[in-house]
């Protein structure tokens, strides 16, 4: 009777530790959504980025204030000549706010506290001229890193020719600032823009 108790206690423990195992390991990579224009998922940070983790979801981020924040991102194009300033770009098109907001609000407000929200989101009409991107909650902000940029397109610009955009850095809007590896903001990481949820 013993012997028979010894070993439901054993495969009990080894039950619970198994299920404690599962729970610390991340869960493969949920897709919010996926389409020819945009695709949304959840994963852990890319590496080569500070570890944030674990991120904070208390906040309920509705679709219309994603819109407002994805609209309101700028960028300066950077300037071929020294001394002098870029044109000033929107990161997103309107389509493309529209496109990617409710689904970004779906997987912010689905995120575990290890995971960010990946995305691609491009117009239909032109699915090569792509924003490439993660977002995250931390603490009362919503962190954006802007990986990689659609060209703009410039007037009397041939079809053939797409100017480079290789000097670039997002435009700080009120109550945004870019986040900063060391105190004092040095070290400002100029892909990476920081705003208030409050």
């Amino acid at each position: 009777m013993h012997i028979f108790r010894a070993k439901h206690t054993v495969l009990a423990a080894l039950f619970l530790i198994l299920v404690g195992l599962a729970s610390c390991q991340t869960r493969p990579n949920l897709v919010i959504h996926e389409s020819e224009p945009l695709s949304v998922v959840l994963r852990e940070m890319p590496a080569g980025y500070p570890s944030l983790a674990p991120f904070n979801y208390a906040h309920v981020i509705l679709p219309k204030d994603a819109f407002a924040i994805l609209e309101s991102l700028n960028y300066d194009a950077g300037s071929i000549l020294p001394f002098s300033q870029g044109q000033r770009h929107r990161v997103f098109t309107r389509l493309q706010a529209e496109f990617l907001a409710p689904e970004l609000s779906k997987a912010l407000n689905l995120a575990l506290p290890q995971e960010v929200a990946a995305f691609i989101v491009s117009d239909p009409e032109k699915p090569h001229r792509h924003t490439k991107g993660v977002a995250f909650v931390h603490g009362d902000d919503l962190h954006l890193i802007i990986e990689e940029l659609h060209k703009p397109v410039y007037e009397g610009e041939q079809k053939t020719y797409q100017q480079q955009v290789s000097r670039w850095s997002l435009l700080l809007g009120e109550g945004q600032r870019h986040f900063s590896n060391h105190p004092g903001g040095r070290g400002v990481m100029t892909n990476w823009i920081i705003t208030p949820l409050r």
